[in-house]
């Protein structure tokens, strides 16, 4: 861990301040950051976070305030500004552009590859091989004139840090960068951040995963609604209940699912659906009130197997029974129409209409209010706040658009615009991807009032921890195909990341072989 007792900071914000209209985003918030560190930015949906990075980054402005780098008051009015500056960010969406090789998303306007006016090839291949070689062996693989187009996410990434590297970057933030990542991916990535702050680079990583702050950052800092509340300490000195709860601003109540007895209450409700594989005659059944988790490597065909499920691709062999019926998927609307509700892993992609209002957004699905006119006064207003209410999404008005909220509260919008319907099969991709502990809370309890109500639920989720906490049943796929399914005592930690990654054989009634 970095030991910066002695060091003065490559950057500090002093008394940052920030407001959109009537609200404030940031509250007079500070932050210092020391080299050759990892820093952990933490915070819930709308602390500041995104906020803070986009003034660090010169992409917003802030209202008052000063900022330091290398003990200079500085004023960037502009990201390029930034950059030239030794400030580079890699954002949650990733900003490459996947028609150009990995060389030119590298380089891209580096005036080191000009010579006399012209792109010179061979400058910018050494160039970007030099920053690939920097991030260490996982960048190996990368060929500088490989369509970026071609490479999983995690390389995505890489290129992009890689880039940073190309153009000096001293200070490099970090905003959710695992949330698109599987385990092996994390790790790898961690590598190369500990190889970089080697050489001096300083990071500021955001992130809700508490595990992953703890795994790789040396101190963290807590905005909470736009202020400071905790500052700067050493993961060495600090608990991770005592940093959640600086998140909170209160104890955090942790959602488990029911007991053993409710679990083997469960196993005499009729079966709601079961997926047949005839590939190798094997199944997963989902029971009424039964919360069914996916678990595996990333390709394993989770997603995959959810959106089979709904019609939106045909990919697989399988056999759909539903409410002891053959089912056969068609496309999505028809599972709407059948009670079968889906929230995908990218809220843009799961009817989260950004140019909406909340109010139609939410009844969108509905059987009765098809129409996407505005949402009239009378029943249709009082419906969507109630279940708006109920759901504790947190808005100024059902009249504004979901781009208004936060990503927390535009997930609970996701689950609100199923509500109404009441579905009797919830699939889920990734439901907490991008949220805040307190927000992940929320949403458990939601999964699990689901199932509570009678609903079928069946969840992918690349957090195991999730897994255990909410799944009374938890099938694990390689190759699209049920592999392992892990059932009571062996829904651990342990169990499943030895299972995903085939560290052990496990019978199919749960035990080992």
């Amino acid at each position: 861990m970095s030991n910066n007792n002695n060091k003065k900071p490559i950057m500090e914000l002093v008394d940052i301040v920030k407001t959109y209209g009537t609200t404030v985003a940031l509250d007079h918030a500070s932050l210092r950051l020391f080299p050759g560190e990892v820093h952990a930015l933490m915070g819930g949906n709308g602390a500041g976070k995104s906020t803070i990075i986009g003034i660090i980054a010169a992409s917003r402005m802030p209202d008052s305030g000063k900022i330091y780098l290398g003990g200079e008051e500085v004023s960037f009015k502009n990201p390029s500004e930034a950059i030239n500056n030794g400030i580079a960010v890699v954002y949650q969406e990733l900003s490459i552009l996947p028609h150009l090789t990995v060389a030119e998303n590298i380089v891209g306007t580096n005036k080191k590859v000009l010579r006399n006016g012209l792109y010179d090839w061979d400058k910018a291949i050494e160039i970007a091989q030099d920053a690939l070689n920097v991030l260490g062996e996982a960048c190996l693989s990368i060929d500088p004139l490989e369509k970026v187009s071609n490479l999983r996410v995690d390389q995505m990434q890489m290129v992009e840090i890689a880039r940073a590297v190309s153009f000096g970057a001293k200070i490099i933030l970090l905003d959710e960068p695992t949330s698109s990542l599987n385990i092996h991916e994390t790790e790898s990535l961690f590598r190369i951040v500990n190889a970089l702050k080697q050489t001096g680079i300083s990071f500021l990583f955001v992130s809700h995963r508490m595990n992953e702050v703890r795994q790789i950052s040396d101190r963290v800092t807590v905005f909470r609604d736009g202020k400071l509340v905790l500052d700067g300490k050493l993961m060495s000195e600090i608990t991770d209940q005592e940093v959640v709860n600086h998140m909170l601003g209160r104890k955090l109540d942790i959602v488990t699912k029911g007991n053993a007895d409710k679990i083997h209450e469960i196993e005499n409700n009729p079966v709601r659906l079961k997926i047949k594989f005839t590939d190798n005659d094997k199944e997963i059944v989902v029971r009424q009130g039964e919360i069914v988790g996916i678990s595996g490597l990333a390709g394993s065909g989770r997603s995959a197997l959810l959106r089979n499920i709904i019609g939106d691709i045909e990919w697989k062999d399988i056999e759909i029974i539903y409410d002891g019926e053959k089912y056969d998927p068609g496309n999505p609307r028809k599972s709407i129409k059948n009670d079968i509700a889906y929230i995908g892993e990218d809220r843009k992609d799961s009817g989260l209409f950004l140019d909406l209002s909340i109010g139609e957004t939410v009844l969108m699905p509905n059987r009765v209010y098809r129409s996407t006119k505005l949402v009239k006064e009378g029943k249709e207003r009082k419906l969507v706040a109630s279940i708006i209410d109920q759901l504790k999404v947190k808005m100024a008005s059902i009249d504004h658009t979901p781009s208004s909220l936060s990503g927390g509260n535009q997930q609970k919008l996701l689950f609100a615009k199923w509500y109404v319907n009441d579905p009797r099969v919830f699939l889920l991709d990734e439901p907490t991807r991008g949220v805040d502990i307190n927000t992940k809370q929320e949403i458990y309890k939601l999964i699990e009032e689901l199932a509570e109500r009678g609903a079928a639920v069946l969840v992918v989720s690349s957090e195991v921890r999730e897994m255990v906490l909410l799944c009374h049943k938890i099938v694990v796929l390689r190759d699209g195909l049920p592999a392992v399914t892990l059932m009571e005592d062996d829904i651990n930690e342990e169990k499943i990341m030895s299972v995903i990654t085939a560290a052990e054989h496990v019978t199919e009634a749960g035990g080992t072989a």
